[in-house]
C-alpha cells in the first residue's frame, strides 16, 4: 500500500489519514521512523517531513477519464517553469468556466460538471496543476497550484466562473479575491486553515510539535509566505460565492466551509449530509446546484 498523505501546505488530508491508515503497517512504520529521527537526527526528520508535504500522490487515469479527454481540445498553458496541460470543452466564444481539482487529483475528477455546463451555454476548461496528472513534475506546493490557476486565467482571457474542489476550492477563493473580473465561484469542500491541517497531520503521524513547527518554518522560508496568509478570512471579495460542504466530511471539517461562506459578503452555504468529501463530485444535486449558481440562478 502506498502511503498517501496530505501535505500540510495544502490543507485537507488526502484520503483521510486517520481513516485510511489508522491500523496500517505503513502508518506504524512512518510513526516509528519519525520518532527515531526526531530524537537521533532532527535535521533529517525535518527534511523527510518536507519531502512528504511537497510530494503529491499520483494515480493512473481511468478509462472513463481518458474518454472524456478525447472529447476536448488540448490547450497547453505556458508557465515560467514549463507548461501546464489543460483542456477545453465547447466553443471558445462561449463564457468559460474553469474547473480546479484538489491535492493529488486531476482536472478530470470534475468531469461530471462538464456536460451540464455545456448544456447551459458555457465552455469548460479543466487542467492538471503543477506536479499533478499529465502536467507532471515531482514536487508541488500551494504557490505552484496558485500560479497554475493564474496562468490558466491569463491564457484564457475573460472567465465567467471557477468551480473548485477541496484544495482547488481554497485556491479558487484566493484567486477570486484577486480577480474581480471573474463573476462568481463555487467552492466544494474547501479547507479554511493551513495551520489546522498541519496539526491534524502531525497528530496522525505522532510528530512532536518541534518537528511540525520546524517543517512549517522551513516551508515558509522557502516560499517566502507565512501560513497565516492562507486562512479563509484572508481572502474575500464582492462576487457571489457558493460553498457546498458535507456535514460528514472526514477530510475537511464542515466548519471550514462555513468559514468561507461567512467570510464573503455574498457567500452562501449549501449543506449536504452523507456524501463525505469526494462523492460530492458525482452527486446530481450538488452538480445541479453548482451549475444553477454559475448560471446566475438560485441553486
Amino acid at each position: 500500500m502506498e502511503l498517501n498523505l496530505k501535505p500540510a501546505f495544502f490543507w485537507p488530508i488526502n484520503r483521510t489519514i486517520v481513516r485510511a491508515f489508522k491500523f496500517s503497517a505503513q502508518l506504524f512504520w512512518q510513526r516509528a521512523i519519525f520518532r527515531v529521527l526526531s530524537q537521533a537526527a532532527p535535521r533529517h526528520a525535518v527534511e523527510r517531513a518536507i519531502r512528504l508535504m511537497l510530494t503529491p500522490p499520483r494515480q493512473p487515469f481511468s478509462d472513463e477519464e481518458l474518454a472524456v479527454l478525447e472529447e476536448a481540445s488540448l490547450m497547453p498553458v505556458p508557465l515560467i517553469s514549463g507548461r501546464l496541460i489543460a483542456w477545453r470543452w465547447g466553443r471558445a466564444v462561449d463564457p468559460a468556466v474553469v474547473l480546479v481539482h484538489g491535492w493529488g487529483g486531476r482536472g478530470t475528477q470534475l468531469r461530471a460538471f462538464i456536460e451540464p455546463l455545456l448544456a447551459r451555454g458555457f465552455s469548460v476548461v479543466a487542467y492538471d496543476a503543477p506536479g499533478h496528472g499529465m502536467t507532471g513534475g515531482t514536487e508541488s506546493s500551494l504557490p505552484h497550484v496558485l500560479q497554475g490557476l493564474h496562468a490558466v486565467l491569463d491564457h484564457l482571457g475573460p472567465v465567467h466562473a471557477i468551480v473548485g474542489h477541496s484544495l482547488g476550492g481554497a485556491v479558487a477563493a484566493m484567486t477570486l479575491a484577486q480577480r474581480p473580473a471573474v463573476k462568481r465561484a463555487v467552492l466544494i469542500a474547501p479547507p479554511a486553515s493551513l495551520a489546522d491541517s498541519s496539526r491534524r497531520i502531525a497528530a496522525a503521524l505522532q510528530w512532536p510539535e518541534a518537528l511540525r513547527a520546524a517543517m512549517q518554518r522551513r516551508i515558509e522560508y522557502r516560499f517566502g509566505l507565512k501560513w497565516s496568509e492562507f486562512e479563509a478570512e484572508q481572502a474575500s471579495g464582492e462576487q457571489p460565492l457558493l460553498v457546498i460542504h458535507d456535514r460528514r466530511d472526514r477530510e475537511v471539517p464542515f466548519a471550514d466551509g462555513h468559514r468561507h461562506a461567512r467570510n464573503w459578503p455574498q457567500g452562501r452555504l449549501l449543506e449536504t449530509n452523507g456524501l463525505g468529501h469526494r462523492r460530492l463530485l458525482d452527486d446530481p444535486m450538488v452538480i445541479a446546484a453548482s451549475v444553477d449558481f454559475v448560471a446566475g440562478e438560485r441553486p
